[in-house]
């Protein structure tokens, strides 16, 4: 049985070394996903385009010997013969998808939570405290995406709150889910609790919100069914696929899409793109 873990152990071997992103170490990323350092960086090697170098990059000498003296966490690395590799957060994202296995599918999810923690504390000064303007120039910038979303593209609320939050974020750096959540709730944070329902008549909408994440994660290139689960629960996407694991939420998703094929979803249209390793892909065409 696999052993649970938490967000906050993961984001405990999140490493920041100067000029470099936020990343995990090879062997740090391969326990958590259940496999072998060496299994993971030769995942990395059979996939170069995968893994451009700000999704993975080796650290040099000086950089293990710094974070080794620097952090207890680390001490492993006195005893390793080979300079190790740090993955980012799009980097560990992209391995789940050439593990392919439910343990790193379903543990992916754990770390872009860790990850988007971090980048969270990021933009809080010291303490975690939010100045009144940080919180008032968030709150504009939010008010007017969503506005946008819903004058645009005729979204409902339910379905635009979280998009006009991503918005936000990569505007002026806040998240607000992020940082309203530990004024409500003491626990990790709870895809369920930070969900976004989808209404009675907004199935149309859900499925809107669900390409235009689709679209800006993958562009057009072909994705499993596993991916495109893996991107519901990063985002919040309000697609209900069900209780159980990661499998069944799969082939729910599949025979969802299979269904979907061929029909227009805003300026968008789902093909079935065949197979890739034996595993059915599907892409998006501009109509």
């Amino acid at each position: 049985m696999n052993k649970e873990i938490t967000v906050q152990e993961i984001q405990s071997k999140i490493i920041k070394l100067p000029g470099r992103p936020p990343a995990m170490l090879d062997r740090d990323l391969a326990e958590i996903y259940g496999t072998a350092s060496k299994r993971v960086n030769e995942a990395a090697k059979r996939n170069p385009r995968r893994f451009p170098h700000d999704f993975r990059f080796q650290l040099t000498k000086e950089e293990t010997e710094t974070l080794r003296s620097q952090n207890a966490t680390f001490q492993w690395l006195q005893g390793v013969k080979y300079l190790p590799w740090g993955y980012a957060r799009e980097g560990c994202n992209m391995m789940s998808a050439c593990l392919e296995t439910p343990i790193a599918v379903d543990r992916s999810v754990f770390i872009m939570r860790a990850f988007s923690a971090m980048e969270a504390q990021a933009w809080t000064p010291p303490g975690g405290q939010m100045s009144f303007e940080q919180l008032e120039t968030a709150l504009k910038c939010y008010k007017v995406s969503l506005e946008i979303l819903e004058l645009l593209l005729s979204l409902k609320k339910s379905v635009a709150r979280p998009v006009a939050n991503d918005m936000t974020r990569d505007i002026v750096g806040v998240d607000l889910m992020d940082f309203i959540y530990p004024y409500l709730f003491s626990a990790p944070k709870n895809p369920e609790v930070f969900s976004f329902p989808v209404e009675d008549g907004d199935e149309e909408d859900a499925l809107i919100f669900f390409v235009i994440e689709w679209r800006q994660r993958y562009g057009e290139k072909p994705v499993s069914s596993r991916e495109l689960c893996g991107m519901i629960d990063d985002e919040g996407v309000p697609m209900d696929l069900g209780t159980g694991g990661g499998h069944s939420r799969k082939i729910r998703l599949g025979k969802m899409l299979a269904k979907l094929a061929g029909r227009e979803i805003g300026d968008h249209r789902i093909v079935d793109a065949g197979k890739r390793k034996g595993v059915r892909v599907w892409r998006l065409e501009n109509i």
